[in-house]
């Protein structure tokens, strides 16, 4: 993660997004993901992750995920299961790059405002989830707002942690 933050923090433009920021966060999530659509069409496609990433960032910039209201919170969540959904519309949809990796963009451009959405800090998080045959969990973004809330809470009762030590935390949990 701190090789991709130093990558947003050198572009002119932080919401602009290019292959360089989905190979960042391939690696940053392990590497497992083979990014296959063709460079003329990503550079299409990417166009609308980076339209809802800049509503993120007229919003909720330099804002934290503890100290949001209510109403915040849901357009929030709103936002980025728009940003997610984008992994499964025709139009946006990049070949190796799901909601856990998209995920992995909204946490490195709002360190303190989201999580991760990764299996192990649902599990961490307490939030029941089905899962395949190969232990994956199963419409994965369908459980990002459940834990942004998650999130939310345990960090308005727990102040002096960050959503970086909270999302370490909950990662660490045993599966």
């Amino acid at each position: 993660m701190s090789y991709y933050q130093e990558h947003i923090q050198s572009k002119v433009d932080h919401c602009s997004l290019s292959i360089t920021d989905l190979l960042h966060v391939s690696n940053f999530k392990g590497g497992n993901a083979s990014i296959s659509e063709p460079l003329v069409t990503l550079t299409e496609k990417i166009m609308y992750y980076e339209v809802v990433l800049r509503k993120v960032e007229q919003r909720f910039s330099g804002k934290s995920l503890s100290t949001l209201t209510t109403s915040e919170l849901s357009t929030l969540v709103s936002l980025y299961d728009e940003f997610l959904a984008l992994t499964k519309k025709n139009s946006s949809k990049i070949r190796g790059f799901g909601p856990s990796y998209a995920s992995a963009i909204l946490a490195a451009h709002h360190l303190s405002l989201i999580p991760v959405l990764d299996r192990r800090a649902l599990n961490g998080a307490g939030i029941a989830v089905k899962k395949d045959s190969q232990n994956q969990v199963k419409e994965i973004a369908s459980h990002y707002g459940e834990l942004i809330r998650a999130f939310h809470t345990e960090l308005t009762s727990r102040p002096e942690l960050s959503v970086r030590q909270l999302d370490k935390e909950w990662f660490s949990t045993k599966l």
